[in-house]
């Protein structure tokens, strides 16, 4: 690959000689916190007939569950305690889950008080029981964030919007799960675990809740 831009001697280094280049920018603009960050935009948004209050609802939502634990995992690596922003290693992703959790919880509350609606308060409820799973699973495997994400995605916009756009995501999860089994970062059982929780989850929460929103 013919690099002629004027990049950093360490970037067009790895640019010309990394042959799954594809499926590490896959991973990262596909990667749970900015998948969640757009969907959760965009649902409340489609949602909602008060677009001010569905973008500070959502906005709470994203900066508590999605930027809180990666600004942590960040701090981290950089301290060298976390190997990379991907939490290779099982044991590192313990502190973030249960932080993403608690966030999850105060989200919740606030959602529940200021009666931000059904939708947000579905993906808060979603979240946490998710997360939660997650962190339990990690004590006895590295379950894909990834693919729990993506199938949550789809789970949840097919109970929003509908089956086939649902179905839309599909082919979006099939490109994350390749992305994930080239860089060897899962196993094909540890995403279909993530992909298990991730499907499943939103359906037992909206039984759970009996939160009527299609």
């Amino acid at each position: 690959m013919d690099i002629r831009l004027p990049l950093p001697a360490a970037i067009r280094h790895r640019v010309q000689s990394d042959e799954h280049l594809w499926a590490q920018v896959v991973s990262l603009l596909l990667s749970p916190p900015v998948v969640w960050t757009v969907w959760v935009y965009a649902s409340s948004l489609l949602r909602s007939s008060n677009r001010s209050s569905a973008l500070a609802f959502a906005s709470l939502f994203v900066l508590s569950i999605c930027v809180a634990p990666m600004l942590f995992v960040a701090y981290k690596v950089r301290n060298g305690k976390i190997s990379d922003m991907h939490m290779r290693e099982s044991n590192e992703r313990y502190i973030p889950y249960s932080i993403a959790i608690a966030a999850g919880v105060v989200t919740g509350i606030v959602y529940l008080h200021f009666e931000a609606g059904p939708i947000l308060l579905l993906v808060a409820l979603v979240s946490i029981v998710e997360l939660t799973i997650m962190l339990a699973a990690t004590f006895y495997m590295k379950v894909s964030l990834h693919a729990m994400a993506m199938s949550s995605i789809i789970s949840a916009t097919t109970l929003l919007f509908g089956f086939a756009q649902g179905l839309l995501f599909v082919p979006v999860l099939l490109l994350v799960v390749l992305a994930r089994l080239v860089l060897r970062r899962h196993t094909a059982l540890q995403i279909m675990a993530g992909v298990f929780i991730g499907v499943l989850t939103p359906l037992l929460v909206v039984a759970a809740a009996g939160l009527l929103i299609f």
